[in-house]
């Protein structure tokens, strides 16, 4: 596992590396972003060093692609409207006021720093890594489970793959060979990927053709219209 941070707060960066010092932690600036989200794997952490939630923060998350463990060092207020839009885009949590949480962070491993991430106090918690997939259709990622109409679908561990890996490689082409290299390692008859995809399809419901099947034998994954 590893944690990329994304900022332009290089003192942030660096007090992270002191407390976080036994991790893989790597560091980059907001013009690599697009680069280094497209690097991470489904285990790994991002963290986005905001500060200030702009709109053009806000533009730039629902303009990238989406990874399951993201979360947000932001320094003002959280607004309702934030709180909406961080739903929307899944963000896992926020660490309010880093620098005083970082400086005052007495130790631990990872997952010990990522617990002090929350939603400030008088908003409703965010479901973590809760993916709107469209249509009524909401992916429950630390459940393995979609919520559709108040109906929970639980999902088997190789279809939760598969999503996490299609949503994190929203609206790219991906060949069968990505698909069996990321989930299998390589070994899978691609027969057994199609059968995988018409599965989770089907529990996909309304929301089905977000994941459309291409002649010339990829997937591409793009969030369905609608609420």
């Amino acid at each position: 596992m590893r944690i990329i941070v994304c900022t332009d707060e290089w003192c942030l960066a660096h007090m992270l590396g002191l407390i976080l010092e036994g991790c893989d932690l790597r560091t980059c600036r907001t013009a690599e972003r697009a680069a280094a989200l497209g690097a991470v794997h489904s285990e790994d952490i991002f963290i986005d060093g905001a500060i200030a939630l702009t709109d053009d923060f806000w533009r730039m998350l629902e303009s990238a692609p989406r990874h399951q463990l993201h979360y947000v060092l932001v320094g003002s207020e959280l607004t309702a409207r934030d709180w909406e839009r961080s739903r929307e885009l899944g963000v896992s949590g926020f660490l309010m006021n880093p620098l005083c949480a970082i400086r005052t962070f007495i130790g631990g491993d990872a997952h010990t720093f990522l617990r002090r991430f929350r939603v400030p106090d008088g908003l409703p918690s965010i479901p973590f890594a809760s993916v709107n997939l469209g249509l009524g259709v909401h992916y429950k990622q630390s459940e393995r489970c979609l919520l559709i109409d108040h109906r929970l679908v639980p999902l088997s561990e190789m279809e939760a793959k598969l999503l996490d890996f299609l949503i994190h490689r929203e609206g790219e082409i991906v060949s069968r060979d990505e698909i069996a290299q990321a989930l299998w390692r390589g070994h899978i008859n691609p027969k057994g990927i199609a059968k995988l995809v018409s599965r989770l399809r089907k529990k996909l419901g309304p929301a089905a053709a977000c994941i459309q099947g291409l002649r010339q034998g990829g997937y591409v994954y793009h969030r369905t219209s609608g609420q």
